[in-house]
């Protein structure tokens, strides 16, 4: 799989479409909520086998993990250079 680059503007576009779609979005858990309901529904509906889809999707939700301990490992205030960070992955299927 191809490295992604997560940036604020990617992120704020995602919540505007949800927001427009369901204005409780404006809450950022329910939002990702709706975001993981999405992933969900894609790697179930894959035309792949389901062990294939099983891989997938443990490989995803680590994937997510990672990215939730880059950005509060990146947000933690013992950080030295207090610049903001941009989470980005490589993620390639096992």
């Amino acid at each position: 799989m191809t490295e992604i680059v997560l940036k604020p503007e990617l992120i704020k576009g995602l919540q505007k479409v949800l927001v427009d779609y369901e204005p409780a979005n404006e809450d950022p858990i329910l939002a990702a909520q709706y975001l993981a309901a999405v992933v969900g529904s894609i790697v179930a509906t894959a035309n792949i086998p389901k062990n294939q889809q099983d891989d997938i999707l443990k490989q995803l939700l680590d994937f997510i993990k990672y990215v939730y301990d880059q950005q509060t490992q990146a947000s933690a205030p013992a950080k030295q250079d207090n610049q903001p960070s941009e989470a980005f992955g490589k993620w390639k299927p096992k």
